[in-house]
């Protein structure tokens, strides 16, 4: 029998019980650790989730074996990556379906009480990335049941003073937070995906990778631990970027990975491929309200399409209702700062932090 090894994270005050096969454990928590926060942890929810990592040859092919002979459905809980759903017994099983760009090596799998397994086939490039996709579905579901809201967003923080960094993709955010953190030492919080508590008092992160397109580390003066620019497309709004794991994003800037902090600034991005100089004004509270809905993710979500891991506890017009109110409340009591730039104007990096740092003084 394949030894195992157990493990406890904490991800937005949720407990994982992990438990993995031996014989991967080094890579798998290596990995896990990349993401965990260092500093300003959210309190405990109560709940805990178990998750168990298995990478075995036989016990994969008996997996594949078992789906492909069941009913199945075709499920699109990814923007972009369609699933295969089917149900055996009191198991329900994801994988990945014939038509997307994803390696058929893994499968996902929920008990009836609520366990998840991942299940790997042996040599599958980079297997322990999956584990991640189970932590941020229930970190996501989780939340709602805390009354959070979700947003489309990188956040940071600056001596204990948070910053939402809230826009649409390929508007900037990656280059704000990477700004404060380059030239102001900013911790990060959040690199896509950021919750706010129902009182609109507290930012927390998602943990996710940290995605640097080419031109922002083309602006950055060169760093030992970050890509070389030209591994990436330089161009403005290019779909292909670095992916970096917080932890290597921190080490990159010298700065900690830090989980939660008192929300004190909204800054919407939109970052245009000329070369306009940076302005920036603060927004009343309808035009806020309205950049605000137009980037919040509860209860729907472009890359959370469908809840699978974790099921959806609250009905969905409830949570519709909670993020209207937390909407009003951040637009009310919170500043929202819209910063509008070309990248390529002159130290557009340094600038943007300034304006940022200079708002929070």
């Amino acid at each position: 029998m394949t030894g195992t090894k157990t493990a406890t994270a904490l991800f937005a005050g949720h407990r994982f019980h992990l438990v993995t096969d031996a014989a991967f454990d080094a890579v798998q928590a290596r990995y896990l650790r990349a993401f965990v926060p260092g500093h300003r942890l959210v309190p405990p929810c109560g709940e805990e989730t178990a998750v168990r990592v298995r990478r075995d040859a036989a016990l994969f092919e008996d997996g594949m074996a078992r789906v492909a002979a069941a009913a199945s459905l075709t499920v699109v809980p990814f923007r972009g990556e369609p699933y295969r759903r089917c149900r055996i017994d009191d198991v329900t099983w994801w994988w990945p379906a014939p038509d997307t760009h994803l390696p058929l090596d893994h499968l996902y799998a929920r008990d009836a009480s609520g366990r998840q397994t991942v299940l790997l086939k042996p040599g599958a490039e980079r297997g322990e990335r999956y584990l991640m996709r189970v932590v941020r579905e229930i970190v996501l579901r989780c939340s709602e049941s805390r009354g959070w809201t979700s947003f489309h967003a990188a956040a940071a923080a600056l001596d204990d003073r948070g910053v939402l960094i809230a826009a649409p993709s390929r508007a900037g955010k990656t280059t704000v937070l990477t700004a404060l953190a380059a030239h102001h030492g900013a911790d990060l919080i959040a690199s896509d995906r950021a919750l706010v508590t129902a009182d609109a008092g507290m930012v927390t992160g998602v943990p996710i990778s940290v995605r640097i397109g080419g031109g922002t580390l083309s602006a950055l003066a060169p760093r030992a631990d970050l890509p070389i620019p030209h591994t990436v497309p330089v161009a403005f709004g290019s779909g292909r970027k670095a992916a970096l794991t917080p932890r290597e994003f921190a080490r990159a800037f010298s700065c900690r990975v830090r989980e939660t902090a008192p929300l004190r600034l909204v800054v919407v991005p939109r970052l245009r491929d000329d070369d306009q100089p940076l302005s920036s004004r603060t927004l009343d509270a309808a035009r806020a309200r309205t950049l605000l809905a137009a980037v919040c993710c509860t209860p729907y979500d472009e890359d959370w399409l469908e809840p699978w891991f974790a099921v959806r506890t609250r009905p969905v017009d409830d949570l519709a209702g909670q993020a209207a109110v937390l909407i009003d409340s951040l637009a009310a009591t919170v500043p929202v700062l819209r910063v509008t730039a070309g990248v390529h104007s002159p130290g557009l990096l340094e600038k943007m932090a300034a304006t940022v740092t200079g708002r929070l003084t």
